[in-house]
């Protein structure tokens, strides 16, 4: 399939457990388990021979977020409870999205073509004659912090924000989110927003994506949610000491992560390794 042909393809928002296999490196099996810790929901549940389960690109990226910190060493529970958590994952997700790079998104789709019209491509993420590669002006990079607090640094040049702890070695993770203040973008990020006028939702994040709006959600998949934003809190302090002067932490660039899955899609990057089905 070419380069246009897997555009088209990609905006019809559906996606097989092959594509997720081959393009997240999460196996036939790791899948099957998220789906049933509740972590991703399928669009469909159609099974058996000559049926097909898919699902939509939010569920996509998630998976490939569940799949980079489960490589670093993180058990899929766990992995799949600080991706469904992550503030602000709706943005991130559609900041690192092809339509959203390289299409008028508010224009109808050309019938000669199949697709929007172009435009000047925002960055390079997505050009068929660059690899991929990290980008320091907007990459997100989720951060564990002596094994113990949870961050996401969104702006290299802003404090990693705290929204969560791990527990009983690592094994649950517990929410902390919302904070005080929403963390700053990058510039670049600002640009990108300024022309997706409805997602105008950063300044307040939407009640699905708020652990206290959906705290009911969140007991019956298992998680759990505190709240540890008063200035006294101990963990709130503790966390705030530990992000100055860690004695190691773990980084994990899910921008680039979500970028490459995107590009193996896309057929600009070769599948992973042991990608098949079975």
């Amino acid at each position: 399939m070419n380069f246009n042909g897997a555009l088209r393809r990609y905006r019809e928002d559906r996606f097989t457990d092959l594509d997720i296999v081959r393009c997240t490196g999460l196996s036939v099996r790791a899948w099957r388990e998220l789906i049933k810790l509740g972590s991703v929901r399928t669009v469909t549940e159609n099974r058996g021979r000559g049926r097909i389960r898919l699902c939509d690109a939010i569920v996509f990226k998630r998976a490939t977020v569940i799949a980079a910190l489960n490589r670093v060493g993180f058990s899929l529970a766990v992995s799949g409870q600080i991706a469904y958590c992550l503030p602000f994952h709706t943005l991130l997700f559609t900041i690192c999205d092809p339509k959203t790079i390289l299409f008028q998104c508010s224009a109808d789709v050309d019938p000669s073509t199949g697709l929007p019209p172009r435009v000047e491509p925002k960055s390079d993420w997505f050009d068929p004659e660059k690899p991929a590669k990290a980008d320091p002006r907007t990459d997100w990079q989720i951060e564990i912090y002596d094994g113990r607090y949870v961050g996401c640094i969104y702006n290299v040049n802003d404090e990693p924000k705290i929204f969560g702890d791990l527990r009983y070695n690592c094994t649950s993770f517990v929410a902390w989110f919302p904070w005080r203040r929403r963390p700053r973008f990058s510039e670049m990020t600002e640009e990108i927003l300024k022309t997706l006028p409805y997602l105008r939702f950063v300044d307040s994040v939407e009640d699905w994506e708020n652990p206290l709006k959906f705290s009911k959600e969140l007991k019956i998949l298992g998680y759990k949610y505190e709240n540890h934003d008063a200035d006294h809190d101990p963990l709130y302090v503790s966390a705030g000491a530990t992000i100055q002067s860690p004695v190691y932490k773990v980084t994990v660039n899910i921008s680039l992560a979500i970028r490459k899955a995107l590009r193996r899609y896309l057929g600009l990057e070769p599948p992973l390794p042991g990608s098949k089905m079975r």
